[in-house]
């Protein structure tokens, strides 16, 4: 088992991300898509009790594609205080564990999001998540998406370029832009698209090239994601929770 985690761990640090199997039986994943759905009510109704936790859709798609997608979600961050359920799976041993043994000691949670990309849904272009997002903070972050549904090139899966964290580059971003990643650095022939089942994950480094593209079909990529930073660093992005009055 030692073996078969340090080839893991060596594989990360070489590729930049690592996918990984289920940790959530049937029961759970149906449970969770519930949860999923009780908090994409819970926001849709209420709003104006959450300013700066809901990304709408109608920010991100081109103007031809908003038509009907007005007062759609495209993600809501954070979620872990109002979701005892969530809040638990993020200190879930069996996902927990794979993050510690990539960065050799234990780990603490930094970030936590429901991206929904529900039919029609906005891409998310080529970037990197440290320097578009989170240049305030470490750069010792990982991330770890887990899939509530089946993600494939129809409905949005991740893409990857493999090695492209190596030396921890800040590549330049698109003209304009803050967040996209200028097209030049991205060389189509290294591209690799992620497709994984429901329940599977994808662990990735700060600094990896990833993309999704826009939700072509009639189902939903919901995923849980969670970042996490080694503990020693303390509860670094603390205040993510209060965002909200009591």
């Amino acid at each position: 088992m030692t073996t078969i985690i340090q080839a893991n761990v060596e594989k990360f640090w070489q590729d930049g991300y690592l996918t990984a199997p289920s940790v959530l039986s049937g029961d759970q994943l149906i449970q969770m898509r519930a949860e999923a759905d009780r908090l994409l009510q819970l926001f849709s109704t209420h709003p104006e009790h959450y300013p700066g936790r809901i990304q709408w859709e109608k920010n991100y798609l081109p103007a031809d594609k908003r038509t009907g997608m007005e007062r759609t979600i495209r993600k809501l961050e954070p979620i872990s205080d109002l979701s005892p359920i969530f809040a638990e799976l993020a200190f879930a041993e069996s996902i927990v564990k794979p993050v510690s043994a990539i960065f050799g000691e234990p780990v603490e949670v930094f970030e936590d999001k429901l991206n929904l990309k529900l039919p029609g849904g906005s891409p998310y272009p080529w970037h990197q998540d440290w320097n578009c997002c989170w240049r305030a903070h470490t750069d010792q972050l990982i991330t770890c998406f887990i899939y509530l549904d089946d993600a494939d090139a129809q409905n949005g899966c991740l893409q990857v370029i493999p090695g492209s964290h190596q030396g921890r580059p800040r590549y330049p971003f698109k003209p304009g832009d803050s967040f996209e990643v200028d097209p030049a650095c991205i060389d189509p022939q290294k591209i690799v698209s992620v497709p994984l089942k429901a329940g599977e994950m994808i662990f990735f480094d700060a600094y990896l090239l990833h993309y999704s593209d826009l939700n072509y079909s009639q189902t939903p990529r919901r995923a849980i994601i969670y970042t996490y930073n080694p503990a020693r660093l303390g509860k670094i992005n603390e205040d993510r929770f209060h965002l909200i009055s009591e």
